[in-house]
């Protein structure tokens, strides 16, 4: 996994408006429409599903009318959401510098948009740090979300993930399995499924480096059934590329060879040709080695 791959783990920032079923089932007076308030609402729904559909430029220009909606009335919980909406779609466009602008608005006045809308920037300006990479930065960024976080923390699952990604990076991957355990479990339960997902994937690639090939098999299909259940082609072509590495540790090349098949193709139906390319390479070198050792 490149460190590129790593910033796309994360989704932060979506409102559930309970107060709403509570009213309507009231037999008082109904609440007076708020406009601004519906307005960004809508927006950010259009631009979720914009996002879902990677039409970027549709997802930032609605985000944007959400936080204008927002920031009209001084609604900071949404202004503050729409902000690290916009900051993840400028981070799948590739750029940083706009995210983090974005971001650092947050963190520039942590008070006015209240502490879990502070730890949720602080864990986005880690991700971002990751992308960059500047791993030390990260972990910066990681310790301020996690310091500023109540329990239970909102983005637990996701920083413990990020450390778990630093490890690896750093050859370290008994810390990083250790990280990514603490991650299945903050992300069991609670509609984290995704972050769950990410965990797993994370947890199977320090198995396979500690040598624990039958447990990272089982880890990393645990993490394909999730991702197909959500329907995220890019994260079921990871684990079917993690999946071949932990078989080439087992001496297993069929069946390497068969996850990486696998991977090209769902990478070719999902429109990536060049991640497709990638696994291709690699399937080659693969094949090359082996033809070497008979």
């Amino acid at each position: 996994m490149s460190r590129r791959r790593a910033s796309s783990r994360s989704l932060f920032g979506a409102a559930v408006a309970a107060a709403v079923l509570v009213a309507a089932c009231s037999s008082g007076p109904r609440p007076t429409p708020n406009p601004q308030r519906q307005a960004a609402d809508s927006l950010t729904q259009g631009a979720a599903r914009a996002l879902a559909r990677k039409d970027y430029a549709a997802a930032l220009r609605q985000y944007e009318g959400a936080l204008a909606a927002a920031e009209s009335i001084e609604d900071f919980e949404r202004a503050g959401s729409a902000l690290l909406n916009l900051a993840l779609v400028h981070s799948r466009m590739g750029q940083l510098s706009a995210a983090h602008a974005r971001v650092d608005r947050i963190l520039a006045v942590p008070a006015r948009y209240g502490a879990t809308l502070h730890a949720q920037a602080a864990a986005r300006k880690a991700l971002l740090e990751v992308d960059a990479p500047d791993l030390d930065a990260a972990l910066r960024w990681t310790d301020v979300a996690q310091s500023v976080c109540a329990e239970p923390c909102v983005v637990g699952a996701t920083l413990a993930d990020i450390r778990a990604h630093v490890a690896l990076e750093r050859s370290d991957p008994a810390a990083a399995a250790g990280h990514a355990a603490r991650a299945v479990a903050l992300a069991t339960g609670g509609g984290l499924e995704a972050e769950r997902g990410n965990a797993l994937r994370l947890l199977g690639r320090a198995q396979t480096r500690l040598g624990q090939t039958t447990e990272a098999a089982q880890s990393l299909a645990s993490a394909l059934d999730i991702d197909r259940t959500l329907g995220l082609p890019e994260r079921v072509a990871l684990d079917l590329v993690y999946a071949a590495e932990n078989e080439e540790r087992r001496s297993q090349a069929a069946l390497a060879r068969e996850y990486y098949e696998r991977a090209i193709a769902v990478y070719v139906a999902a429109g990536n040709a060049k991640a497709a390319d990638l696994v291709r390479a690699r399937l080659g070198r693969t094949a090359a080695a082996a033809a070497a050792m008979q």
